[in-house]
Order: structure tokens, then sequence, then C-alpha cells
């Protein structure tokens, strides 16, 4: 289903390389100050995306980059699974920060027809949704692209406890970086608190990761936030971040 270019041995030398520097020299800077290396000028970066599902916890990061750049290029990718509640809250952000650069990438309704054309593919292959819904639009979306943002944190699951703030996305050959990597739950909550940011309306329900309709559920007290994704199954993350190809960069910024 993605037909990506695999990047060569020498590009993700290079790549590793430049991970490398940049982790060093980002070691004491905030989550803020790396998006500004990020969104203003770093040498290394011509052109990143910040890829937002426009979730529970996504206005920090999206406020933040606000107040940088309100033209910085913002992915949101439509499954044609999302709550109604979702795209509205989509929608209220981008109003409300000013964000004039926000593009909504859809899937390929050829491939839907397809390979999906029951829409129950979820049901059978969860995998084979999330490549389809997901992962292959982001990598035809990226191929623009030389570096992307995802607000992923090591204490939203144990999947993402080992989680950098600057990473080589082997399989797209992109810099790829997690500005909150170290943010706990607390420094979210404490962010939205100073800033007055509006929560995603399913939050109020129980709702504390949220996805596609179809494969979220309410979390449950003590259970991870990412616990009501993909519910009694042994799936845990969609495939935009976990491929086996990913490395982090050989040091962590504080």
């Amino acid at each position: 289903m993605s037909s990506i270019r695999q990047p060569s041995r020498l590009e993700l030398t290079r790549l590793t390389s430049v991970a490398e520097r940049l982790s060093r020299e980002w070691h004491y800077l905030s989550a803020q100050e790396v998006l500004s290396e990020i969104l203003n000028g770093n040498a290394f970066i011509k052109n990143p995306a910040l890829v937002s599902s426009f979730g529970a916890d996504s206005a920090v990061l999206l406020h933040m980059v606000s107040k940088l750049d309100t033209n910085a290029q913002i992915v949101f990718l439509d499954t044609g699974f999302h709550f109604s509640e979702t795209l509205s809250y989509r929608d209220r952000l981008t109003k409300a920060f000013g964000l004039t650069n926000v593009r909504t990438v859809s899937v390929d309704p050829i491939a839907v027809k397809r390979l999906d054309p029951q829409r129950r593919l979820h049901l059978s292959a969860p995998d084979g949704c999330c490549q389809l819904r997901k992962v292959s639009v982001l990598d035809r979306h990226l191929r623009m692209n030389d570096a992307w943002i995802s607000g992923q944190r090591r204490t939203q699951a144990s999947t993402r406890s080992s989680v950098s703030v600057v990473e080589v996305d082997k399989a797209r050959g992109k810099l790829k970086f997690n500005p909150l990597a170290h943010w706990s739950q607390s420094d979210v909550e404490a962010y939205k608190a100073r800033y007055e940011l509006p929560d995603h309306p399913l939050t109020t329900e129980g709702y504390l990761s949220i996805g596609c309709s179809p494969c979220t559920s309410v979390v449950k007290a003590g259970e991870d936030v990412r616990a009501g994704r993909w519910r009694d199954q042994p799936k845990l993350e969609c495939g935009l971040h976990n491929r086996p190809t990913i490395i982090a960069s050989s040091e962590h910024v504080a």
C-alpha cells in the first residue's frame, strides 16, 4: 500500500550524524526552544511538518507552534473514522490559534474501494486498516518534507518509554522530532491551565487518547493513557511511530 522510496545507507548515515549533533546542541533547551529551532531556520531543517491528531493533548503543541509561526505546516490525517467531536475540535483550535496552514490529508478513495469497500477492515485486520488510512497517507504526504514533528511523550504508554526528542525515521528517510518527549501528564495539564487551552470535548467522558471512533474507548482508572485504543487487542500503536526501522539518536534532550 505504501510506495515510499527507501533511503540509501549513505542518506541514513548523514541523518544519524545530524540527529546526534542536534541532540547534543539542544540538550538543555525547553520544548518551546526546540520548536523554535525546528521552525525558525535551523540549517539542517528546511521543510518540517507537524503531524497532529487534534486529540486529547494536541492543543499544547499546536499552541506552542502558533506562538512561533501561525503558517507552520500542520498535517491532519482524515481517516474517515474520526469522531465528529475531533473534527469540530480541529476547526476550533485552528481558528483559536490563528493557524493558516492546516492541511487535512485524506485516504485515497480508490484504495479504500479496493481494500475496504465495506468499511469493516478494522474488525478483521486492524493493522491493515491503519496502514491504509494512516501510514500510507502520511508516507505519501511527507515525500515533500525533510522532517516531521509529533506530540509523542514517554509517559503515554509503555510502547513510548524510549521516545527521544531527536530521532531518525529510517523508513521514510526523515528527521523526526518529539519536543514533548520528556513531559509528564502533569506538565501537559499545567500548560493547558496556564494558557486556558480548550479541552477536546470527549476528555470529560473519559477518552484520554482519541483516535478513530471504532477503535477508541474510555480509559479506566489506573490504566495507561492509551489503554483505550484497540481495547482487548494486542495492537498498541497505529504504525505511524512504531516501525522497527525508526531509531533514536544517541543523545537525549533534557
